[in-house]
């Protein structure tokens, strides 16, 4: 049989073992897992992600797999669907580097935790299946970005390539041989959706709803496969493959499998130092940055300018949910001197009148000539104070630090389950790589105890 793009995926997928991982990928793998799992307890309690759990409640289902905060278990299926909402409940989750901010973490974690939980999975097999979700994901998503024009022609990749990513998590915890991992690829591939109307979204439902459908579809496909399910195995290959159907290219996936078990694209996950839209991180950096260097009060600025590429000027629109819209999160950040995901979901405050006020001082400018997908992380702030004083920086996004991330996660986890637990949690993320088992992990984020 002759190789294709599909076949040499899946036999590596299935070949590739833990302890053949560099430590450095491992130790991704490992944070990527801890702040995934700090941004769904935090979405946990969104009004988006609550219809759903409220939903799954509903629909009941046998009690095998937790509900993340929640005092709720149902089936592994629907804990896919409950936890996928809550992991991108909001703009506080993992983002992809190379992808200029598409939600890899978010179609992986929670089938991970959900199938692993289920399946009765060491934490080594668990963080096996996020790497290998993630390296699904992590080579989709650039493809999906460079190929598809997200100004003219609106379409959400994060809801296809999460439910590929997931079925490929889920195939590689149920063992699932090459054909099958094939199989299951194909079976996510028929219920992957992307619409991106979140310019007309009030809330953040569209973005939620599809990233928890991902991860249920992608739970089913490998279900489906494992039961002895047939499909066509060549879903990334040429003519009717994935591509071919979602982007006009049937061969924009040829180059994707080159370099397996030699670069890992977990490796390039991006952590959001803030819980705003992947376009605000960068200039934040500088926003912050200068306020604090030149003991800027609200009442010393005059007019705020942002310069970042014009794709993401077009995302982050002044009708939007407070955790995109670029001048809000901007005169926020200006006006109170911090971005806590918890005052973001409070209108009370973020209705805040300084808040109206400033954002009247704010102004977007597109950068026509910034074109790669690295200008995501590219921004240039200028602060004009009414004394007629200019700051300006240019910044590029700077990583962040294990101890932030720590920090993060706290800020995350703290205000739902208290000091105490979220110290417990943040222990047995950090050392799941050590579990014979994620059950205890999932028992822990599932009650209040």
């Amino acid at each position: 049989m002759t190789a294709t793009v599909t076949s040499t995926f899946a036999e590596w997928l299935c070949a590739a073992r833990y302890d053949e991982f560099s430590d450095e990928v491992g130790a991704k793998a490992a944070d990527v897992a801890f702040d995934s799992v700090g941004a769904m307890i935090a979405c946990s309690r969104l009004p988006e992600v609550e219809a759903i759990v409220q939903f799954v409640a509903r629909m009941g289902g046998k009690g095998e797999c937790a509900v993340l905060g929640h005092r709720l278990n149902t089936s592994v299926v629907n804990a896919a669907l409950a936890n996928g909402g809550m992991a991108h409940g909001d703009e506080v989750d993992p983002v992809h580097l190379k992808s200029a901010g598409g939600h890899v973490a978010a179609g992986i974690v929670p089938t991970a935790l959900a199938a692993g939980e289920w399946l009765d999975k060491p934490g080594k097999e668990v963080l096996r299946a996020i790497v290998l979700g993630y390296e699904m994901g992590g080579r989709l998503m650039p493809i999906f970005y460079r190929a598809r024009d997200y100004v003219t022609r609106r379409f959400y990749p994060t809801a296809v390539v999460g439910t590929l990513s997931s079925a490929v998590t889920a195939g590689v915890l149920l063992g699932l041989g090459r054909e099958q991992m094939q199989v299951a690829l194909c079976l996510a591939a028929y219920q992957a959706a992307g619409p991106d109307n979140m310019i007309k979204d009030p809330v953040h439902m569209g973005k939620t709803f599809q990233v928890g459908c991902a991860n249920r579809n992608g739970v089913t496909a490998a279900l489906l496969a494992a039961n002895g399910c047939r499909a066509p195995l060549d879903i990334l290959d040429g003519s009717f493959s994935v591509f071919d159907a979602f982007l006009d290219s049937p061969d924009a996936g040829a180059d994707m499998a080159q370099d397996l078990g030699r670069y890992f694209a977990i490796t390039d996950v991006m952590h959001k130092r803030y819980p705003v839209g992947s376009p605000n991180q960068t200039y934040l950096q500088a926003l912050f940055g200068l306020v604090e260097r030149h003991a800027l009060r609200p009442a010393d600025i005059a007019q705020i300018e942002v310069q970042i590429p014009s794709r993401g000027v077009y995302r982050v629109p002044s009708t939007r949910h407070a955790s995109i819209s670029g001048p809000t999160v901007c005169a926020i950040a200006a006006a109170t001197g911090t971005l806590d995901f918890y005052m973001l979901h409070d209108p009370t405050r973020t209705g805040d009148a300084r808040v109206h006020d400033m954002q009247q001082r704010v102004k977007f400018v597109g950068r026509d000539d910034w074109q790669g997908l690295e200008h995501g992380r590219h921004a240039v702030v200028t602060i004009i104070t009414v004394s007629g004083a200019k700051h300006s920086e240019e910044v590029w996004h700077v990583p962040m630090t294990r101890p932030e991330l720590e920090r993060k996660f706290h800020g995350l986890v703290a205000p739902r389950f208290g000091a105490d637990k979220a110290a417990r949690l943040g222990q047995l993320l950090t050392t799941l790589a050590d579990a014979n088992s994620v059950r205890p992990l999932m028992s822990e984020l599932s009650s209040f105890t």
